[in-house]
């Protein structure tokens, strides 16, 4: 069964809040949002984060350069 929004953790929904902000202001981190994470991460659990954020963007932007389509 999917968990729905709810039932997310809230280290789950502050990563995903990292994402979104990460994808809507290109990187840039507020000193809010970076307290807030370091209550729930570790450096390295948000160095991994911020990884696996760019990686997956990157691929992305790839994806549409390309013109590759999901089939």
């Amino acid at each position: 069964m999917k968990q729905g929004k709810s039932e997310l953790s809230d280290r789950q929904r502050l990563a995903l809040e990292l994402a979104d902000h990460i994808m809507a202001y290109h990187g840039q981190l507020t000193d809010e949002l970076y307290g807030r994470l370091t209550e729930h991460f570790t450096r390295e659990e948000i160095i991994a984060l911020f990884f696996q954020i760019g990686s997956k963007n990157g691929a992305n932007w790839f994806i549409i350069a390309m013109g590759i389509e999901n089939k």
